[in-house]
């Protein structure tokens, strides 16, 4: 069975991450985390999914930036 939720450090492995920011991340809910004691826990679901949609923010910007340039291009 997959481990679903890991540690911060794993987390920073997994996304190559650093840890301080992850903790900046996590503590500003831009990360979804689990607190429990003094254990933060991440879900590798959730975690695929911010990626996923950082992912399609950066294509996105990239057509932007690509049209543009064709704009000025075509000028």
């Amino acid at each position: 069975m997959e481990k679903r939720y890991v540690s911060i450090k794993e987390i920073s492995r997994y996304t190559s991450l650093p840890v301080k920011s992850l903790y900046e991340m996590a503590s500003q809910g831009i990360i979804p985390s689990i607190k429990l004691k003094k254990r933060v826990l991440f879900d590798l679901n959730d975690i695929d999914l911010m990626m996923e949609s950082l992912k399609r923010d950066i294509n996105k910007r990239e057509k932007v930036v690509d049209k543009i340039i064709g704009d000025i291009l075509r000028k």
